[in-house]
């Protein structure tokens, strides 16, 4: 059994020939680290959705070249990206009232950095998403972005700090039971990542020369930056409870496939723990629980902004053994933005997202 998927209905008119009406609501865009992985997977979703207009495409390095140089693999015949240009004008873009939505791709310190430098950033009352990791800890009034569990307080906001990959897809994996209060015992998350995650900066590390044929640990324990983001949504959710993280690189371009493990605090069956899972979430349009005995793969959910869930217990109940994978490029950073952005403007929260994968 899974959770079912509703249709929505789209927030722009179309006619039959699928053009939107220019009288109806739309968001104008500017998408700041346009050139990053995030930014472009942001890009080539926002193109399809019926209520998001592109105004502003933003790199330092690629300025003054065309949009669709950004995404090769976009027919450009039907585009009308603008050129590209540096992150600065976008102050001016928002003063002239020409966008309304900022959304920041940018390495983890940059946004922060740029609105400390260009106040006007910052004080816009344009709506923000930020993708990196400067806002998750509701610092300058953020809400963290993720809507199977804060889903109220994102439709009211109007500044919003995306989650992390990796802490989406242990939060998903351990929801229903941390609300549950089943959790007892610290938590412990090993998850394996294609290298996308990285960002698309060149490093040694992350190239697939150094990758192919193995796979490798780094930031084991409470090393990794993440680790603090999954502890805040667990004690969010109702348990504080210390986490360890041991992440892995995996010679694929983008997926993550994770575990989670912990003590609970009463003996509870795999079949009482699968019943739960699909209780909670068979309401929610982007996460499905698997079957017993079947497991996530990444390749099932590539291209889609669904995270499979899957759960059971052992150790005579009293352990929970909870796994998940996602896109890291979609429900993991761009998808998810767009999954917030549908709730702050009051639209069907699936509009204009793909929740079936590309397997092949």
């Amino acid at each position: 059994m899974s959770a079912t998927v509703s249709s929505v209905s789209n927030p722009v008119a179309q006619d039959a020939h699928g053009q939107r009406d220019a009288g109806q609501q739309r968001a104008k865009i500017a998408v700041l680290g346009a050139s990053g992985y995030s930014g472009q997977e942001f890009t080539r979703l926002a193109l399809v959705h019926p209520g998001l207009e592109i105004v502003a495409l933003c790199s330092r390095e690629l300025a003054g070249q065309p949009g669709a140089a950004l995404l090769p693999g976009l027919d450009a015949r039907g585009s009308s990206l603008p050129d590209v240009v540096a992150p600065d004008a976008v102050a001016g873009l928002l003063e002239a009232g020409a966008c309304d939505t900022v959304i920041a791709c940018l390495p983890h310190q940059t946004w922060r950095t740029l609105t400390h430098a260009t106040p006007a950033l910052g004080s816009a009352p344009a709506r923000v998403i930020d993708l990196s990791s400067d806002h998750r800890d509701g610092e300058g009034g953020y809400i963290y972005g993720l809507p199977e569990a804060f889903r109220a307080a994102i439709k009211g906001a109007s500044r919003i700090a995306n989650p992390g990959c990796y802490p989406t897809a242990a939060a998903l994996a351990l929801l229903p039971a941390l609300e549950a209060g089943w959790v007892a015992g610290p938590v412990m998350v090993s998850a394996l990542s294609g290298v996308s995650g990285a960002g698309r900066g060149a490093s040694l590390r992350t190239s697939f020369a150094e990758l192919d044929g193995g796979a490798a640990m780094y930031k084991a324990g409470e090393a990794h930056a993440h680790v603090a983001e999954m502890a805040r949504t667990c004690a969010a959710l109702g348990t504080a409870v210390p986490v360890a993280f041991v992440p892995h690189l995996v010679p694929m371009a983008r997926g993550i496939v994770l575990t989670a493990s912990v003590a609970l605090d009463h003996a509870v069956s795999p079949d009482e723990a699968h019943a739960a899972y699909v209780a909670r979430y068979q309401d929610e349009p982007f996460v499905r629980v698997l079957a017993q005995g079947v497991w996530p793969e990444t390749r099932t959910v590539r291209g889609s902004n669904r995270c499979d869930v899957a759960v059971t217990t052992v150790h005579g109940g009293t352990t929970l053994l909870a796994t998940a994978a996602l896109d890291n490029l979609v429900k993991g950073a761009a998808g998810q933005a767009i999954q917030n952005l549908n709730l702050m403007l009051g639209w069907p929260e699936a509009t204009g997202l793909p929740v079936s994968g590309t397997p092949w």
